[in-house]
């Protein structure tokens, strides 16, 4: 069994974000892995350029590339200077 919004792991580094249409942004991330009912979900925060940033944040589907190497497919939820808040919005494989 698994205990409600049990959080799995928290990954920190620097990373990139990009969407269709807008610049790749280096970014640092802290991304933090749970499982919400059995499925799990990423959400955290990037720091980067906010002019970089701002025009990822107006597009519903964005990717971060962990230093890892990993993608999580996330979308901006707020922006607020040079910080960034995100979801993930598809499946989280190899976590």
């Amino acid at each position: 069994m698994y205990e409600p919004n049990e959080v799995l792991q928290t990954l920190t580094g620097r990373g990139h974000v990009s969407a269709e249409g807008c610049e790749t942004v280096r970014v640092r991330y802290r991304v933090v892995i749970e499982r919400r009912q059995g499925i799990l979900v990423a959400h955290g925060t990037l720091i980067g350029s906010h002019a970089g940033l701002r025009p990822i944040w107006l597009e519903p589907d964005s990717v971060l590339r962990l230093k890892t190497g990993r993608r999580v497919d996330i979308a901006l939820t707020d922006l607020v200077g040079d910080t960034a808040e995100f979801e993930s919005t598809g499946v989280l494989a190899g976590f």
